[in-house]
């Protein structure tokens, strides 16, 4: 798979302006996406599971996991069937900016950048290989991925979830003690299948995302809500403008 890695979203993750014109700044961001991509060794699998709703979550059939939580029950509300995935960008990654860390505070942090861009996008295209596979079953569409650690949806089930998909044999991907992913470059996530919705259904939903996609509420909510995450500095949804549903 070959990496873009766009530069104007590298910015983004830098929080800095689009039209930065700091000639440093810009010989070190073309110098580490062009490095990044020679070490990148993107590597992801996933795995379709039929579903149960139940009073303790949802429970993943024949596995031992039940997602708990009412951010994921209600992202997985009109599912009966997800995608458990997993990706990285591999080792190689995670040493580097070590490296970079003990040498440039400011070669780290926008190598790191270029990093978190480039899992995103490999992870978009998983997401979007998914979606075929999804609509080509005759499915209606599927949902954005949802990661362990977004709204109250623990991050405590990241071993059992890489075990469910064999990921540390398979990709090389395990957690640590503390339920961070090694390589920290890497991503795990739940993507929900949508079947047939009836009309009552979608005018529901529309009317929800309406709502939803109203600023003033958004910003309300994160206000409220996505301060008190444990994900609030990192995630990738509240950076898109995706509010996850969870009450802090």
């Amino acid at each position: 798979m070959e990496f873009k890695i766009d530069r104007k979203e590298v910015l983004r993750y830098l929080q800095t302006a689009k039209d930065i014109e700091d000639k440093n700044i810009n010989r070190l961001l073309a110098e580490s996406i062009s490095e990044i991509k020679e070490l990148i060794n993107f590597r992801y699998l996933y795995h379709k599971f039929p579903i149960e709703h139940t009073k303790e979550g949802v429970k993943i059939k024949n596995t031992t996991l039940t997602l708990k939580g009412r951010s994921i029950k209600k992202h997985l509300q009109n599912s009966a069937e997800i995608y458990l995935m997993a990706a990285t960008l591999g080792a190689q990654v995670d040493k580097k900016i070590s490296f970079y860390e003990k040498i440039s505070v400011t070669k780290s942090m926008i190598f790191d950048a270029c990093a978190t861009t480039a899992i995103e996008e490999g992870c978009d295209r998983v997401e979007a290989e998914i979606k075929e596979k999804a609509l080509k079953e005759g499915n209606d569409d599927i949902t954005f991925r949802y990661s362990p650690g977004y709204g109250d949806l623990g991050i405590d089930i990241q071993k059992e979830f890489l075990r469910i998909l064999k990921a540390p044999k398979k990709i090389g991907l395990t957690a640590s003690s503390y339920n961070m992913l090694l390589p920290t470059k890497s991503v795990t996530a739940i993507i929900g299948v949508i079947d047939k919705k009836t009309a009552a259904e979608e005018h529901s939903i529309k009317q929800e995302q309406k709502i939803e996609n109203s600023k003033d509420r958004d910003l309300e909510f994160e206000k409220r809500h996505c301060k008190n995450c444990l994900l609030y500095e990192d995630c990738e949804l509240r950076r898109k403008g995706i509010y996850c549903g969870a009450k802090g």
